[in-house]
């Protein structure tokens, strides 16, 4: 199935590269061949209102996270909304199409001439059918377009305005090539500025960035652990433009822990990791890997991630739309998802994955009254855990609310000086 969404990934990449091309050569020839100058003016308000849009997203964006938005960034956004646009205007001339030929029917009349007659009742219903149809594949469609693709946003700060923290911006591979960035911030051990031997990883949500979630650094610096904090694929400085919501992260993770123990292996004697929703699943991911970077994360700290993607869909698609629209989103949004990143998202259960996390220790953090990751998500997550585990239920945080909680980076502080592997006989 892997290979499959892999194929339909670069399906899916030539298409959104290809259709403003198309549209402005068709447009071009429909003008030349019939002298109609209508075709040109609606390729032109696709392209405005796709500009627009693009733009807007990026903006609002930037806003949303405190940070800034590149011209070419906003350029290529604008450039992804507008091939969306032309793709749905596509699906819905093919649909167009069938529904003509399916409510004409062409005869000779009395003097011999072809007429074509337009049965009525039959276009009522197909038109009505076209409707549903391209609503209930487009909605899920452009949903996954959406929350798939990424504006990268510049973060406007860094360790030593945001905390005074002196730091060092790397970059490095991840394991299948894409470049991440990230800043490498030393542990305050003493007046000797002797170098630590442990180093976490800091891995943010969905949306944010290394700058966004740094805050989760503040109580570990100073007890003198290092800090890696990285920019997962598609957020902030590193590459990509496609967010596949902690699967093809965990490349990502694997990358940094190559990049540790090969450029900073002094001090990656012990790596242990801290990580917010998306960060968290990719480091669960990461860890879970069986391959000498996997196996060097020691332990995890996961604030309000979920325990499978698809049981998250269905329960946000429940929560926003009604029947029978939730139905056709809980069943099309992660398929469309899965052909946008070439990976089968279906497949990628945290709660499964958890569990090879054994022997090491894990601390599981979620606010109980979290709005987006249900409650329910985080306790599953924790019972498919091995011991040795610990959890911590903020009984009045949110999702977002949790990542600034002192008594959260207290408990991680502590949990991380205590983690020790369960002997294995």
């Amino acid at each position: 199935m892997r290979t499959v969404y892999v194929v339909l990934h670069y399906i899916l990449v030539t298409a959104y590269v290809v259709a403003p091309m198309v549209a402005v050569l068709r447009s071009a020839r429909l003008r030349r061949t019939t002298g109609n100058g209508s075709a040109g003016y609606a390729t032109l308000g696709t392209f405005v209102a796709g500009a627009t849009m693009g733009v807007a997203i990026s903006v609002v964006y930037a806003v949303a996270v405190k940070g800034t938005v590149s011209i070419s960034q906003a350029m290529l956004a604008a450039y992804f909304a507008t091939s969306l646009l032309l793709l749905l205007k596509a699906f819905d001339g093919m649909l167009k199409t069938a529904v003509w030929r399916a409510c004409v029917r062409r005869r000779i009349d009395e003097a011999g001439e072809p007429v074509v007659v337009v049965r009525r009742g039959r276009a009522a219903v197909g038109n009505l059918i076209r409707v549903v149809v391209l609503f209930g594949v487009g909605l899920p469609f452009v949903m996954s377009a959406i929350v798939t693709y990424r504006p990268k946003v510049l973060p406007n700060d860094d360790p030593l305005s945001q905390l005074g923290f002196p730091f060092e911006r790397v970059t490095f591979r991840a394991t299948d090539g894409v470049r991440i960035a990230g800043w490498w911030i030393p542990g305050n051990l003493d007046a000797r500025r002797m170098l630590s031997d442990r180093t976490v990883i800091i891995c943010h949500g969905l949306g944010a960035n290394k700058s966004n979630q740094l805050i989760l650094a503040r109580r570990l610096v100073p007890a003198g652990y290092n800090v890696l904090a990285i920019d997962l694929r598609a957020h902030g400085e590193s590459g990509g433009q496609l967010s596949s919501f902690g699967d093809l992260e965990r490349r990502d993770v694997l990358g940094a822990v190559r990049w540790l123990r090969e450029d900073r292996p002094q001090t990656a004697r012990r790596i242990y990791g801290v990580g917010a929703s998306l960060g968290a699943a990719a480091l669960i991911g990461a860890a879970a890997d069986d391959s000498p970077e996997g196996r060097a994360i020691e332990a995890l700290a996961v604030y309000g991630t979920y325990d499978d993607l698809q049981r998250l869909v269905t329960v946000l698609s429940r929560r926003t739309f009604l029947p029978p629209v939730s139905w056709i989103v809980d069943w099309l949004a992660l398929p469309f998802a899965s052909m946008h990143v070439g990976a089968d998202l279906s497949r990628f259960r945290p709660a499964e994955l958890v569990e090879k996390l054994w022997p090491r220790p894990i601390l599981v953090i979620h606010g109980v009254q979290d709005q987006i990751i249900d409650f329910a998500h985080g306790q599953r997550l924790f019972d498919r855990a091995f011991q040795p585990k610990q959890f911590l239920w903020l009984e009045r945080g949110d999702h977002n609310s949790i990542i600034n909680s002192d008594d959260a980076a207290d408990a991680v502080r502590r949990f991380f000086d205590t983690a020790r592997a369960v002997q294995v006989i």
